[in-house]
């Protein structure tokens, strides 16, 4: 989260309820101030202050006058001599809105001078003002104790964000359970097909990233409606109660398999090509979600590559973690057809890449489409089955010519790194060292239980 500029937190009490949304989205920190016309503050309001005003059905097109605070906590210039007032300030403001994290410090007209966390200002023993500023927004992550969701949370911890995860657990609480204990981490079992459940879970949260999703071409084609739901009915569901809710940063994980069969370098304005009902309710829900965009809410949708590498929630039917696990374990790498290109990317890496979204200003994000990965990683699949064996010298390489899986296609990454400069940090040939390492030292058990694949044909 940056420290935003005063003038991008500044309103006037007779702007809509709407617009004051939009500056606390541009603003990032979960607060605007209201001002008269020399500029005084005359109020402020949170977006917890917004949202609750929605559920009791006010319209947002009404002043923000009816729905702010008009004596909040200022801390004036000539306070700071004082340690033990600030200290007291501070506690009044967080006793109030444990989301307004940033104390608003005013010259003696009440106008707004800069910002200071409150959490630097609890040990402040008064003089110079601490400079350094971290992150407190409020993520929610949907299928946060998934594959990439529980990398992307420790991550989003590390970084000081407060986590909340809605998850189905069919796999278990395992990957995410030694995140319980966290004081900014918050799990909540349940279903996103579910609205009150939904509901529920958006409270006291400033973005959403959905990785929610039946993944993959085979669990889809064994669970077609449930797909249907998940990946399209659902997802559309939750944008749209973020969209009413005034929660307008949304993060979608959507796939580079939308691509399917193409010619040269895609990049984000190629044709769209799916070839499996995984990929055709991907295509859905983009569109779905894109349909909702508006002045306020700023969708954006990260189309991924294929990703590998350890995770606490590990996936042995993905190309690389898969080659790797039975050369290990089997002696044996199979390669069908082998001449198919896909783009891959590093489980980190991906996390990364979200982590930058959601950092960015909103503007940079709104309605945008990203495909995540780098151009080094496209790989022909021949080609990864070779990276493995190097990686186990002393598995063998079956290549079989016949392939099931029509999906050929090389993306491209430019926008995302020009936008954001990404780059990956990690490669094929670390990945397999890391997970020929953990299935080696026994850290892995039964790489055949269930828990390892989304749906156990893969295995086959």
């Amino acid at each position: 989260m940056h420290k935003p500029k005063v003038k991008e937190i500044l309103l006037k009490a007779s702007d809509s309820i709407r617009s004051a949304m939009r500056v606390i989205d541009r603003g990032g920190i979960g607060t605007a101030f209201a001002v008269d016309d020399k500029h005084r503050i005359v109020g402020s309001v949170t977006d917890g202050d917004i949202r609750k005003a929605i559920l009791e059905g006010l319209d947002v097109k009404q002043p923000v006058s009816g729905v702010m605070n008009h004596d909040p906590v200022l801390l004036y210039e000539t306070e700071l001599v004082s340690g033990q007032r600030v200290r007291g300030r501070v506690n009044k403001l967080l006793a109030r809105s444990g989301a307004n994290i940033y104390m608003p410090i005013v010259n003696s007209d009440r106008i707004l001078k800069k910002l200071v966390l409150c959490s630097q200002l609890g040990s402040f023993e008064g003089g110079k003002l601490p400079t350094k500023h971290k992150g407190g927004n409020s993520v929610l992550v949907v299928g946060g104790a998934g594959y990439l969701g529980s990398i992307l949370c420790r991550k989003l911890l590390k970084l000081g964000f407060r986590v909340k995860v809605l998850d189905l657990l069919l796999f278990g609480r395992d990957p995410v359970e030694p995140l319980l204990e966290h004081r900014n981490f918050e799990l909540i079992e349940g279903d996103m097909r579910d609205i009150s459940t939904v509901v529920r879970t958006l409270r006291d949260v400033n973005a959403v990233i959905n990785l929610a999703a039946i993944v993959g071409d085979p669990a889809c084609k064994k669970q077609p409606e449930r797909t249907i739901e998940t990946n399209y009915l659902a997802n559309k569901l939750l944008a749209e109660a973020c969209r009413y809710h005034q929660i307008n940063r949304f993060i979608y994980a959507s796939t580079c398999s939308v691509y399917g069969v193409g010619d040269g370098k895609l990049d984000e304005n190629a044709p769209l090509n799916p070839v499996s009902l995984y990929a055709r309710s991907k295509i859905h829900s983009e569109d779905g979600i894109f349909s909702l965009l508006d002045e306020n809410f700023s969708p954006c949708i990260l189309r991924m590559s294929t990703l590998y590498g350890l995770s606490p929630r590990m996936r042995f039917d993905l190309v690389v973690n898969t080659m790797t696990m039975k050369a290990v374990a089997e002696g044996a790498i199979t390669v069908l057809g082998g001449k198919q290109w896909r783009p891959l990317l590093h489980i980190s890496d991906a996390a990364d890449a979200y982590i930058r979204c959601l950092k960015a200003p909103i503007e940079q994000v709104r309605g945008e489409v990203f495909n995540v990965g780098t151009d080094e990683q496209n790989h022909r699949i021949i080609d990864i089955g070779k990276m493995v064996k190097a990686g186990v010298p002393n598995s063998k390489l079956v290549i079989k010519k016949d392939s099931l899986d029509p999906r050929d296609y090389i993306v491209s990454f430019t926008k995302i790194r020009r936008q954001f400069g990404f780059r990956s940090r990690m490669d094929v040939r670390a990945a397999v060292r890391e997970i020929r390492q953990a299935l080696e030292s026994g850290r892995i058990k039964d790489i055949y239980d269930n828990k390892y694949y989304n749906v156990w044909e893969a295995n086959g």
